[in-house]
């Protein structure tokens, strides 16, 4: 985000960043916590009008090979192991 100043404005540093996602993990409910306060900020920007005249949802899986030794251990739909 920092190569996007333009559209995000000043970012935190590295550090910084580390410690608030550090802070999150360690709270049990910090992530829910997080995506409330996006979909708060999210519904007051629509209302105020500044909203995506698209939305778009980019989903994407890879495929990680593994090697098995077990025996009668077959391949997956892709012909790979894991």
């Amino acid at each position: 985000m920092r190569d996007q100043a333009p559209l995000f404005g000043r970012v935190a540093s590295d550090s910084t960043a580390f410690r608030v996602i550090d802070r999150i993990a360690a709270d049990p409910g910090g992530l829910e916590a997080v995506g409330e306060a996006h979909a708060r900020a999210r519904e007051r920007a629509w209302k105020l009008g500044i909203k995506p005249a698209q939305v778009t949802i980019d989903l994407d899986a890879t495929l990680l090979g593994a090697h098995s030794e077990k025996d009668g251990a077959s391949g997956n739909f892709r012909g790979g192991f894991g």
